[in-house]
C-alpha cells in the first residue's frame, strides 16, 4: 500500500525554481511592454486639454451664477493657461498644444483672450480651437446661454 507521501513525490509538477524563473520572465515582459501600452498619444493629450477647457468654462459659468458677479475666463494663448477671475482658479494645458481663440473684440488683450460669463447665464461667447500634431478639436461657448460644448473642428476657420 502506498503512503500519502509516495503519491506526492511521483516526479510530476514543477519545482519552486522553475516557477520563479517563469515569474521573472513574465515580470520582465510586462516591464518592457507596459510603457508602450500607456504612452500618451496626441489624441489622448488633446482630449485631456478639451476636458480641462470645458471644465474651466463650466466652472466660470457656475461661479458667475452663484456669486452674482461677472466671471472672466482668460486664455493665455502663449502660456497655455486658463484663469478664472476674480477667483484666480487656474487650469494648465499641455505645452505642445496650439491655441486659437475667436472671442469678442473687447475681451482681447495681446496674448490674452477672454470669455465673460454673466450672472444670468449668458456669456460674451467664443470658440477655442486646439491643435496638436495633425489633430484638432474645438470648444464653443454660446453667447446667449453660456452653454459649453465641443464642436467639430472642421466647422471652425
Amino acid at each position: 500500500m502506498q503512503t500519502s507521501s509516495a503519491r506526492f513525490n511521483s516526479g510530476k509538477g514543477y519545482t519552486l525554481t522553475e516557477l520563479l524563473v517563469v515569474l521573472v520572465v513574465l515580470g520582465l515582459a510586462i516591464a518592457l511592454t507596459a510603457p508602450a501600452l500607456f504612452r500618451s498619444t496626441p489624441q489622448s493629450r488633446l482630449s485631456i486639454a478639451i476636458d480641462r477647457l470645458e471644465q474651466a468654462a463650466r466652472t466660470a459659468r457656475t461661479e458667475a451664477r452663484l456669486t452674482g458677479q461677472d466671471t472672466l475666463l482668460t486664455i493665455d494663448l502663449e502660456a497655455r493657461t486658463l484663469t478664472l477671475l476674480p477667483s484666480d482658479n487656474e487650469f494648465r494645458l499641455d505645452p505642445g498644444i496650439d491655441i486659437r481663440a475667436t472671442v469678442a473684440e473687447r475681451e482681447l488683450d495681446g496674448n490674452l483672450a477672454g470669455i465673460r460669463f454673466f450672472p444670468d447665464g449668458a456669456a460674451t461667447g467664443g470658440t477655442i480651437l486646439l491643435t496638436l500634431a495633425d489633430r484638432r478639436a474645438a470648444v464653443r461657448v454660446s453667447w446667449l446661454t453660456g452653454a459649453v460644448e465641443e464642436v467639430d473642428a472642421d466647422e471652425i476657420d
